[in-house]
């Protein structure tokens, strides 16, 4: 949804020489005499030199996004123009090799499988070092997996898939040719060697160095970008001198950390920045950039979406019925309208827990309106038929939570609340990521309907998802509030609900919810192992029914994405796949006008 709107009242454009108002007032306005002649239009063209500057509204928390610590959008975001990757997300949510970094990808067999990259000779580190086979080494012997506390083994790793299914990589051609040998089949191998880092810099300052400053000798970069200077709330990027890719036209690019959606419309609204990328905004953002009269806005369906996670082995929720009542208490339809339907009407409560609506694999999957609302105290009622994407309701069914609670040994009191036979209410710990604006908007309604439902709730707030997971994993939590970003790798999802990368916590492993089940396992570690997707596809729906029919996790829906530039900046590209800000940055530039009888690119001065 892309808007164009006009600038605030109080806004206004000076123009060299005179200013003309009206058409009744063009001749006083220029001065007296005859008919003023029409001014010739004004050509703007793409220049070279000059920056933008971007507002975000995280901060980035180190230089390795391939470290659990770094594993953020903001660090991806900044990092995405400096480090090199081997394929890349496109706009469009497919994977395709990085000709910058390789020439050329093959599949050269499947029994083993094995991957032959062959690496640009042109390409380098910023210090004139080549990026060689050392350098996807040194990535795969940091991320294969390894227990904690073993020698020669990092815990603080984003993820180990793929990775711990490689036997061997090996260099040749002088270390230009790499070839990797999988002892297991991993069909999402285009995900592998993703933000490379220099080897020969950290095998002597370490996997994850401290990056409390800009060092030149430590922070080098593979692309088009390097670090020029950190300081407090701004990181600012120059053209890394040793690129030999296609050059880029911006001289600069600036990032401006901001504390949230109203100083960044604000700082946009003043020029302060020239686009803004924030994770969460509302509708008084919204209406404000899409009035500026010179900012172009894009509203969109993001690949992250919100889940209510289950503590699947604790006193309360590990009991599945309790899992059920709960889920059939929550008006999904509700939490939709009221906490993104604003942004994009296209949103629906979501009916996948591995995709996001915004996905080319997202089930076309028809959810359900619950017949009947009314709430019933019958104790004793039939089973409840296996829930399916395809028979739960996007509403509540107060019908469904009743009979799923009282099969549980609950009973409604005279005050409408949920109790055990001793009388003790049913309580339930809400955690939230108060990280996620969207997550936070969604945990006060969420917590109303569950009380108007019967259930005893209390609600905390972690920064972070991991932090508000970990509480859940913990015994602290009973429910908890977490955005989940997709990719086009599928197999990264195991992650969420298997313990196949690790414990949770560890190595980039995410499975809070401590569910444990070996058909789900299996089914991931095959699918995973599919190089043809179309088999792959229907082991991924069995795991989705799975998770659907042991209420693992109920999933809400997906979050929108929105950015705004100004007009005088072309090139751009809003990108839902995060953190694609930057697909489109090598046709990046400032807009000026053309110089009279000039043929070429104009320079901006000072770049």
């Amino acid at each position: 949804m892309i808007h164009r709107g006009r600038r605030p009242s109080g806004w206004r454009r000076v123009v060299p020489g005179c200013v003309l108002v009206t058409v009744a007032g063009m001749l006083a306005a220029c001065g007296s005499g005859a008919t003023a002649a029409t001014p010739p239009p004004v050509t703007y063209v793409p220049a070279v030199g000059g920056s933008v500057s971007i507002g975000i509204d995280e901060a980035p928390t180190g230089c390795n996004p391939n470290t659990a610590t770094g594993n953020t959008l903001a660090d991806h975001l900044v990092l995405s123009a400096v480090l090199p990757s081997a394929f890349v997300v496109n706009n469009l949510g497919s994977s395709e090799y990085n000709p910058a970094l390789i020439v050329q990808a093959e599949l050269q067999s499947t029994k083993p499988q094995t991957v032959v990259y062959s690496i640009n000779p042109k390409a380098v580190w910023s210090d004139g070092v080549p990026i060689t086979a050392t350098d996807f080494i040194y990535t795969w012997q940091h991320q294969r997996s390894v227990p904690i506390g073993v020698t020669g083994g990092d815990a603080d790793v984003a993820s180990t898939a793929g990775y711990q299914d490689i036997a061997s990589v090996r260099g040749s051609n002088h270390g230009r040719t790499v070839t990797v040998v999988f002892s297991t089949a991993y069909a999402d191998w285009h995900g592998l060697f993703d933000d490379l880092l220099p080897a020969h810099v950290l095998d002597r300052v370490g996997w994850s160095p401290a990056c409390s400053t800009v060092d030149p000798h430590i922070d080098l970069s593979g692309g088009p970008y390097e670090i020029s200077s950190v300081r407090a709330g701004t990181v600012t990027l120059v053209k890394n001198p040793k690129w030999w890719g296609q050059a880029p036209k911006l001289a600069r690019i600036v990032f401006k950390v901001a504390s949230g959606p109203q100083q960044l419309a604000e700082w946009l609204y003043k020029g302060v920045v020239d686009m803004v990328d924030p994770t969460y905004f509302d509708p008084d953002f919204l209406a404000q950039v899409s009035s500026m009269r010179t900012v172009t806005s894009e509203v969109n369906i993001s690949t992250t979406f919100l889940e209510l996670e289950f503590a699947t082995t604790g006193p309360v929720t590990g009991n599945s019925l309790v899992r059920d009542g709960v889920a059939y208490a929550i008006n999904r339809q509700e939490l939709v309208d009221r906490v993104v339907g604003w942004a994009d009407t296209n949103i629906a409560p979501s009916s996948s827990h591995l995709f996001s609506q915004q996905q080319n694999a997202y089930p076309n999957t028809p959810v359900s309106v619950p017949g009947n609302t009314a709430t019933t105290t019958t104790t004793t009622q039939p089973t409840s038929p296996v829930i399916t994407a395809d028979n739960f309701p996007i509403g509540s069914d107060t019908i469904e939570e009743t009979k799923d609670l009282s099969v549980a040994g609950y009973v409604r009191n005279p005050s409408g609340e949920w109790v055990d036979v001793t009388g003790r209410p049913l309580t339930l710990r809400l955690v939230v990521d108060a990280g996620d604006g969207w997550a936070a908007d969604t945990g006060e309604l969420l917590a109303q309907q569950l009380d108007q439902a019967g259930f005893h709730v209390t609600v905390t707030s972690e920064p972070t998802a991991d932090a508000a997971g970990l509480d859940l994993s913990e015994g602290k939590a009973d429910l908890a509030l977490i955005p989940l970003h997709t990719s086009p790798y599928t197999s990264a999802t195991s992650a969420w609900y298997t313990p196949l990368q690790d414990l949770p916590g560890a190595t980039g492993a995410q499975d809070w919810s401590g569910y444990l089940s070996t058909q789900v396992e299996t089914l991931f570690s095959q699918a995973a192992s599919e190089l043809d997707p179309v088999t792959a596809e229907p082991l991924y729906d069995q795991v989705d029914q799975l998770l659907w029919a042991d209420m693992v996790a109920l999933p809400l829906f997906a979050e929108p994405s929105t950015l705004a530039w100004s007009d005088d900046i072309t090139g751009v590209a809003s990108d839902p796949y995060a953190p694609g800000l930057f697909s489109t940055l090598l046709n990046w530039a400032r807009l000026v006008s053309e110089p009279a009888n000039y043929s070429g690119t104009p320079t901006i001065p000072g770049s």
